[in-house]
């Protein structure tokens, strides 16, 4: 298969191809069209064909090819052999047209030297098979020369031993006499010699078919044979040299009559006569195959080309070398091999039931249609492989980008909207952004030097210790790519400088908070580059693997107690990064809630409700806070009391909750309502979630929600911005679902093609904006309960 090569440089103006290798979006961007090039887009109009063209090639295999049969392949084959030998034999000056009068003919003008130790490998019936020299294999080619040289005979005994004997004196005549006569009789002569073999000697021609020589899978298997690695092989209960033997005797594929007699009429020869024969049967197997590759590709073809004429307006035949053919062709793409697996798999499956139910088994199943089929396998799977080497290479740098403070996030911060009263709260100055890498930094610094390992301590220090040198000299190389800041240069400073220079930046502002939250979620020791698999594909980089492991890898406990400890003014308060971590986590569980985790959290609040029901409500404000009280960090006393009510209640009456009562109610009447109101995570006793496979939106709306939760009610009790940020939230919402209606009209009357296209990017913003739905009823739950808490109309 053609080797599909990714360039992840190709901008090649003058200044852009640094820039190229640090812009993300673009390497992403570029990653997602060659996993679309390298992925199936078959739609349900090619599954059906496929399928279609596997069952009537199928029913056309069952009724028309039948049953393998090896007797009429055989005598199909000994009817073209024996016209074969005739023709050789008049050609070279035979004047009689009958096949035993050729044999002799041929017999008489080419014979071989070994012929004369016929007794010594076993009598006629098997010295054709025993004398390697009448084997029609490069084997036997060799061994016939040999003998032309050192006038002796190769072949086995009777007992499958390597034989070596030296030629009769009336075979000595049939040897050259110099090197030219020599090679003569070793090639010319001992090819037409097996020609005069194949349809038996002149003695047996004609009886039963004749002793003819082997065919090149029994010559090659009699000639492994002798090697010590096989010579003991046992099948069944015959060794292997004897179970050749009759085969090639046609005694071990005879019938039996009732006293276990071998009946004659029966005996079936395996010589070269039957391979033929086995290459005709198989032959007339593969017409259905091929009938089913014809159909798939035909069809995979016309619509193609109908499909390219349509979009590419195409009104005469000079316009038709415009087409784009690679993409019309059929060969060399996913698209025809998903076809193609599934019409293989379809015929194979109809083919083998057949066998089945006929109980016919081995002697009616399409050999050809198996091998295709496995073929099929093959080359789908090797696309689904190419593409998901290209899916990892994807993923790397999606980590990359998360891992890095980029443009992208600036925006993120930003988007709340231009026409917010203060802007200033969301976003990082070129300064500030340069001190929160600073700060990841000396993060990953203090990881290294808590790396603690009863074995290899030191070495798997200096291995974080590499990767933190190369992702320096990457951050530093990409800098004014992420913050898209022309000339924009990163500084390193000690960690005595970094802290020095945050208190210059005012670090009791906003943007301290979220460069501490940024740093938080920071975590090190993601593939920062790529390098070649055996195959030569290019792969994420496997050099930093040891360090992705919960056991000597990053340690997450110690990267949040290195920023909780690291600052000693009155920026925050101690555990402050513990407040951030348990409340991105929880954040995280809401927005990947499921069903399952929504019944665990129903279970556990149930017994919070019985135990509480018989108490009519008098511990509900105690069971309340106990619950969700450790979300409001910033409120205490009836403050905190009332806030808890109304969260677990749903939210402030004037936002359409229950309220306060709705939280007593809530807790003491029925566990279900709990459930709902809180959540996942009920309690906070189910543990978080990772962050495996889930969307960029739900990561970004996290950061969202800890901000707004945190830094913007709990540390500041701006509830007006905080306000301001969900209405914009909300509108972004309405915006994306505007789009959505759109996107469903344009697939309403698109092609197939396009519309597949349409329907992954609908499934794509649907899922996004589901997560968005879910944080913004996470927001306006919190921002009511807040409120509420402190007391606002």
């Amino acid at each position: 298969m053609e080797q599909l090569q990714i360039s992840f440089e190709p901008y090649k103006e003058k200044g852009m191809e640094t820039r190229h290798r640090y812009d993300l979006n673009e390497i992403i961007f570029d990653l997602d069209s060659q996993i679309k090039i390298l992925s199936s887009q078959a739609d349900k109009l090619d599954y059906l064909v496929s399928i279609a063209s596997g069952l009537l090639c199928g029913g056309l295999d069952i009724f028309w090819t039948g049953s393998f049969n090896l007797e009429e392949g055989r005598a199909r084959a000994d009817n073209e052999v024996n016209g074969f030998v005739k023709n050789t034999a008049k050609m070279l000056g035979c004047k009689d047209d009958d096949l035993k009068s050729a044999v002799r003919f041929l017999e008489k003008k080419f014979p071989i030297p070994s012929d004369g130790n016929t007794p010594d490998f076993g009598g006629g019936l098997q010295h054709h098979l025993r004398d390697f020299a009448h084997h029609p294999t490069f084997v036997g080619l060799a061994f016939s020369l040999l003998t032309q040289f050192t006038y002796k005979a190769y072949g086995t005994d009777v007992h499958g031993n390597f034989l070596i004997v030296e030629i009769s004196e009336a075979g000595k005549t049939f040897i050259g006499k110099d090197i030219p006569a020599k090679i003569l009789y070793g090639t010319i002569t001992w090819f037409f010699h097996l020609v005069s073999d194949v349809a038996g000697s002149n003695s047996s021609v004609g009886k039963s078919g004749g002793t003819g020589i082997p065919g090149p899978i029994l010559a090659m298997a009699k000639e492994l044979s002798v090697l010590p690695i096989f010579k003991d092989i046992n099948i069944g209960d015959n060794s292997l040299s004897v179970f050749l033997s009759k085969l090639f005797n046609g005694t071990l594929l005879a019938k039996h009559d009732e006293t276990g007699a071998i009946i004659k009429e029966s005996i079936l020869k395996f010589d070269l006569r039957a391979e033929l024969g086995i290459g005709a049967e198989l032959g007339k197997q593969a017409i259905p195959v091929i009938a089913n590759e014809c159909i798939v590709r035909e069809f995979y073809f016309i619509r193609r080309l109908a499909t390219e004429i349509r979009q590419s307006n195409i009104h005469s035949l000079d316009e038709i070398k415009e087409l784009d053919w690679e993409r019309i062709l059929p060969k060399n793409n996913p698209t025809l091999a998903r076809m193609l697996t599934i019409a293989t798999g379809v015929f194979t499956t109809v083919d083998v039931g057949e066998a089945i139910i006929s109980q016919k088994y081995l002697l009616t199943v399409n050999y050809v249609g198996v091998g295709r089929f496995a073929v099929a396998v093959g080359q789908d799977v090797a696309w689904c492989l190419k593409s998901r080497n290209i899916k990892k290479i994807k993923q790397m740098y999606e980590n990359i980008k998360r891992a890095a403070y980029t443009q992208e996030d600036q925006r993120i911060y930003e988007k709340i909207g231009s026409d917010m009263m203060d802007t200033g709260k969301f976003g990082l100055t070129v300064e500030q952004t340069e001190l929160l890498y600073n700060l990841e930094y000396y993060k990953t610094v203090n990881d290294i030097q808590c790396t603690k390992l009863p074995i290899g301590s030191d070495g798997i220090k200096q291995l974080k210790q590499q990767w933190l040198e190369e992702w320096k000299e990457y951050i530093t190389a990409g800098f004014s790519s992420f913050l898209q800041v022309t000339d924009a240069e990163l500084h390193w400073y000690s960690q005595e400088q970094m802290i020095q220079k945050m208190e210059e930046n005012e670090p009791s502002g906003t943007w301290f908070r979220l460069v501490l939250l940024e740093a938080m979620l920071f975590e090190p020791y993601y593939p920062l580059g790529l390098e070649k698999d055996k195959k030569g594909n290019d792969i994420p980089s496997r050099k930093y693997k040891d360090l992705q492991n919960a056991i000597w890898g990053y340690n997450k406990n110690d990267g949040d107690r290195y920023l909780d400890e690291l600052f000693t003014g009155n920026y925050y308060s101690k555990g402050y990064i513990k407040r951030l971590r348990k409340c991105y986590e929880k954040v995280l569980r809401e927005l990947n809630e499921v069903l399952k985790t929504v019944i665990v959290s129903l279970s556990v609040t149930a017994a919070v409700a019985i135990a509480t029901i018989a108490t009519a409500g008098a511990f509900a404000p105690a069971i309340a806070v106990a619950l969700v009280g450790s979300n409001f960090a910033g409120l205490s006393g009836a403050a905190l009391t009332s806030a808890c009510l109304a969260y677990l209640g749903g939210g402030a009456i004037a936002v359409g909750g229950m309220g306060m009562a709705g939280g007593t109610i809530a807790i003491v009447g029925g566990g279900a309502v709990l459930g709902i109101g809180i959540g996942a995570g009920a309690g906070g006793t189910v543990s978080a979630i990772g962050l495996a496979g889930k969307k960029n939106t739900i990561l970004q709306s996290a950061k969202l929600l800890v901000s707004v939760r945190e830094i913007f009610l709990n540390d500041e009790h701006d509830f007006d911005y905080s306000n301001t940020v969900y209405e914009k939230y909300v509108q972004n919402i309405a915006e994306i679902e505007k789009g959505l209606v759109e996107l469903r009209l344009q697939a309403d009357v698109a092609d197939s093609n396009e519309k597949k296209k349409l329907k992954a990017k609908i499934k794509e913003a649907e899922d996004s904006v589901e997560a968005m739905k879910i944080a913004r009823k996470n927001m306006a739950k919190f921002m009511s309960a807040f409120k509420t808490g402190m007391g606002q109309p």
